[in-house]
């Protein structure tokens, strides 16, 4: 009877862990798609003003920080009881508020560079391109860790860095695939470079939270809403410093939602999947590992580029598809989802082996 019943809550538990995978690759696929969706829309600027598209790079990260700030909501949630029994406070006051500042700027910062990308390539590129943080982490964590790379993660790095050469390739091989072909050349190969240079950034930032909680008692679900509330306020500041300087108008941006009914559904659809995104996605790391957020990442590109493909915003070019499987078989590798013998570290660097990401 007992085993029975281990079974069954083994099972139960199971399921719950597919249900918070699943809900992740819905979720990380939608906000993409959410963010393209919005930078496409034509909608007056103000009261007989013409058309324009949705290019506010900045409001857009102040979105993603309100729906990150969002999982701080679910930390005191799913946390309180436990806090309250233990007669400890909430807050740790061993994690320095300042901490997930800088978390906070890494982040915003790699956001916004992402955002403005939008506006010149395709979605499936741009989730494409975000590969490159491969090769950053496997760096930033050699030079700021002090961690040890072996065989699997060198060639797993150069085929993610081929993969991303095909893929950034494709953007101007056969243009006519693409509905981008009619920009100008540097403008793709600038999204491109925004999308590169966003990856440095979100690497910094994993590998600055991973510090974080190896220093501090500090639960992921808690770094993340605490990044959003540090986000909001430093957008707050940041929006007003650009709006002086009419580098960007929040104002127009909220003209432009409240009066265009699919603008404003993508705005509030993109708030909700940035915080059902993180909050499961740190589930299925605590209960599975951080391989099993990877391999979802690599699923999610494959549904965001069959939706674009769908919805005939992209079509199918050989060298993009090319380029993500180069792409994609890196990561596996990387993340050890691959192996080969010959790529194995020696048996005395084994352990070591088994504690890297």
């Amino acid at each position: 009877m007992a085993l029975l019943q281990g079974q069954t809550a083994q099972h139960g538990a199971a399921g719950a862990l597919a249900s918070f995978m699943l809900l992740m690759l819905l979720s990380g696929s939608c906000n993409t798609i959410l963010m393209k969706f919005m930078v496409m829309q034509q909608v007056p600027t103000g009261p007989g003003a013409a058309s324009t598209g949705f290019d506010h790079p900045f409001f857009q990260s102040l979105l993603m920080m309100i729906g990150e700030s969002l999982c701080l909501v679910a930390y005191i949630g799913t946390h309180y009881q436990q806090k309250k029994g233990q007669g400890s406070d909430l807050m740790s006051p061993e994690a320095p508020r300042i901490v997930f500042m800088v978390a906070c700027i890494l982040d915003w910062t790699a956001t916004t560079l992402v955002n403005m990308a939008y506006v010149l390539i395709a979605a499936s590129v741009v989730q494409m391109t975000r590969g490159a943080i491969v090769i950053f982490t496997c760096l930033f964590s050699v030079i700021f860790l002090g961690r040890r790379q072996h065989g699997y993660h060198l060639v797993g790095v150069g085929l993610v860095f081929m993969g991303i050469t095909l893929v950034s390739l494709s953007a101007f091989v056969n243009p006519s695939h693409t509905p981008q072909a009619r920009s100008p050349a540097y403008q793709r190969f600038l999204g491109i470079g925004l999308c590169m240079g966003a990856q440095i950034f979100q690497a910094s930032m994993l590998v600055y939270e991973e510090k974080i909680m190896s220093r501090y008692s500090v639960p992921p679900l808690q770094v993340v809403g605490m990044e959003g509330v540090c986000g909001i306020m430093v957008g707050m500041v940041l929006l007003s410093f650009l709006n002086f300087f009419n580098l960007e108008s929040a104002p127009v941006a909220y003209y432009q939602i409240t009066h265009s009914t699919p603008l404003l559904m993508a705005v509030v659809g993109s708030i909700f999947s940035i915080a059902i995104f993180n909050y499961s996605g740190v589930t299925v790391t605590q209960q599975a590992s951080a391989t099993a957020r990877s391999t979802i990442d690599v699923s999610r590109t494959i549904l965001i580029w069959a939706v674009e493909l769908l919805l005939h915003w992209n079509t199918f070019n050989v060298i993009q598809l090319a380029g993500f499987v180069i792409l994609a078989f890196g990561t596996l590798l990387y993340n050890r989802l691959i192996t080969f013998a010959a790529l194995d570290p020696a048996p005395e660097a084994l352990p070591i082996a088994c504690k890297d990401p």
